[in-house]
């Protein structure tokens, strides 16, 4: 799970969001109604170099973000302070491993409202991380 350390722990670091507050890794509990979490999904296929012995120089994974909110405002603006942080990630080491590009795939978005009638919002992005 060190990709979902990693980019959790950077969001921890620069937002107001907290780990196990309000900041999930790969689920989103039911309570409490504010909450944000950060999914890992299939990205595509890794990049090989030469001279790399057959295994991959670097792999691109995509990462989901959803932010749930009982407040459309809130959770929107929740997710836009997600987007533009992540999207800032360029050649940035984080947790010691090197982040090439964390690139939104599309800007926030409206998913749904869940049965609570809280707001979903969210975000793609994809990934280039260097592998040690």
């Amino acid at each position: 799970m060190a990709l979902l350390d990693d980019i959790g722990g950077y969001v921890e670091d620069n937002t107001a969001f907290a780990l196990g507050t309000d900041l999930y890794l790969s689920l989103l509990p039911e309570s409490p109604d504010n909450g944000i979490v950060i999914l890992e999904n299939t990205g595509v296929a890794p990049i090989f170099t030469q001279g790399s012995n057959n295994l991959p120089k670097m792999e691109r994974p995509e990462i989901q973000v959803l932010v749930r909110n009982t407040s459309y405002s809130t959770g929107r603006a929740n997710a836009e302070t997600i987007y533009r942080l992540l999207t800032q990630v360029t050649n940035a080491t984080i947790n010691g491993n090197l982040y090439q590009r964390i690139e939104a795939i599309a800007s926030p978005a409206l998913m749904e409202r869940d049965l609570n009638r809280r707001v979903l919002f969210t975000t793609n992005f994809n990934v280039i991380r260097e592998l040690p």
